[in-house]
């Protein structure tokens, strides 16, 4: 299959007079956002679902502990917020175009326009392609707009406007140059972008400030393979756990629910330096896959794969039931940019198979941040039910759903359950977020668009496959 964005490197030459023109991928568009998003107001908690097995109640455990009172019938799991913030919520001022003031440095007329930087991003060598899912293809180096923007034929607020762009939305991008210096933003870089209209491709640049630099991490993916491949040589990796704290939760560090690693209490083990629980210790949080070095005294001791050095955590923390038996198949989400690589062992070589867009969590009142490091794929679900921040109320679903850490999933577009006559009533699946992909919104898990969440439950494999979150 035809991969966009499989681009040489050429030396640009830029004039006020012309510009360079580069291959580049389609420019993904809001026309496509499902009508579902704009009529959907989703608010969401606790993730439950019923159980045969009685009560078990999980701690947020965020600042402080919670003491969560349920029916006997109802079992909770980590909040996932499907809140789908107003971009007002996350970048300033984004509703309202772009006024560039038009004061230039005129004291240097520039007669050429000097490059910055061009973006090239390749995958590895060591890496094939054989895409698997190939919907919502976008550049491997694209521009995530912060504000409504004009796209001008120049780097220069003289030059003609020949496109504008809506703050949220993303655009191939090919290269950083200078251009105009505007005093009000303290810089003269100019972004060269490129789109497709009615199956012409044009160029044109957009002020820096107005955007952010997005790419996918293709070498540190890679690189991060190889960390767990080498773990997973000497055998099947156990992992960490402590799914709702059904195995008790861990002790506080000096009286703190988080570790000096960004790690926290809830839904994690104890991992101590030695084998005994007067020692120091840091937090390993559920799903975290581990290789099982020696049992003592109740303690395993464990090299968890990431972490360096080794730590000593209580035997009844460690899964070594289901395991990873064989290395195959691996989802990467990069938290940073905010997408993802999917990348499956076939006849002895790591093949990209998909790529695209995801949304991570947030920190808040009820949500946390996708944690970083390498993961079990423990389970699959075709959906799970969640609940209204701070109630009881079941508020709506998640497709397809992956669990890898606590409560967190990699899932496809919530849906809000609609309330007729006291009865809950499911409009049915939605495809299509605009927001995924822009900035961290859920309560932990990872958005994507619900066609590949579909995709993604059909191809992992139970005890082999792998998670990884890198920044």
């Amino acid at each position: 299959m035809k991969l966009l964005k499989l681009l040489p490197v050429f030396v640009l030459i830029l004039s006020l007079t012309a510009c360079l023109a580069l291959p580049i991928d389609k420019w993904q568009s809001n026309d496509e956002e499902d009508e579902g998003e704009q009529n959907q107001a989703i608010r969401e908690g606790e993730v439950i679902e019923n159980t045969t097995e009685g009560q078990q109640v999980q701690d947020n455990d965020i600042d402080k502990e919670s003491n969560l009172e349920t029916s006997n019938d109802i079992e909770f799991e980590e909040a996932e917020d499907t809140t789908e913030l107003e971009e007002t919520d996350e970048i300033e001022d984004v509703e309202e175009t772009e006024e560039i003031e038009e004061t230039v440095n005129q004291e240097e007329p520039k007669q050429g326009l000097e490059i910055i930087q061009i973006f090239n991003t390749q995958l590895p060598e060591s890496i094939t392609v054989e895409l698997k899912y190939d919907k919502y293809l976008i550049s491997y180096d694209y521009l995530l707009m912060l504000k409504n923007a004009n796209i001008r034929q120049l780097p220069t607020v003289e030059a003609p406007i020949i496109g504008n762009i809506a703050a949220m939305e993303r655009i191939p991008l090919v290269a950083e140059v200078k251009g105009d210096y505007l005093e009000e933003w303290g810089n003269d870089s100019w972004y060269q972008v490129e789109w497709e209209e009615e199956g012409e491709i044009k160029t044109g640049f957009i002020f820096s400030s107005l955007a952010e630099v997005r790419n996918f991490q293709f070498e540190k993916m890679v690189e991060s393979i190889k960390v767990l491949e080498q773990s997973a040589s000497s055998g099947p990796l156990a992992h960490i756990s402590n799914y709702k704290n059904v195995n008790g939760i861990p002790p506080k560090i000096n009286g703190h629910t988080w570790d000096s690693y960004g790690y926290r209490r809830s839904q994690s083990a104890a991992g101590y330096v030695e084998p005994n629980k007067s020692s120091e210790f840091r937090y390993i949080p559920d799903g975290m896959l581990v290789q099982v070095l020696e049992k003592k005294k109740g303690f395993t001791k464990v090299k968890v794969v990431g972490f360096e050095g080794e730590y000593w955590v209580l035997d009844k923390y460690i899964n070594s039931k289901k395991t990873l038996n064989k290395l195959n198949k691996v989802i990467i989400v990069d938290r940073k940019n905010q997408n993802q690589g999917v990348f499956e062992l076939i006849d002895g070589q790591w093949t990209l198979i998909s790529y695209g867009l995801s949304t991570t969590g947030v920190n808040g009142p009820y949500s946390l941040e996708t944690p970083l490091g390498y993961y079990m794929a423990i389970e699959k679900r075709d959906k799970f039910l969640y609940l209204e921040d701070g109630t009881t109320k079941i508020a709506g679903y998640a497709p397809y759903a992956i669990r890898f850490s606590g409560g967190g999933y990699i899932h496809g577009v919530p849906v809000n359950y609609k309330i007729k006559g006291g009865k809950r009533i499911d409009p049915g699946m939605i495809e299509y977020l605009h927001s995924i992909g822009t900035t961290p919104r859920s309560h932990m898990c990872v958005r994507n668009y619900t066609s590949h969440a579909k995709f993604l439950h059909s191809w992992v494999d139970i005890g082999e496959t792998a998670f990884i979150v890198i920044e």
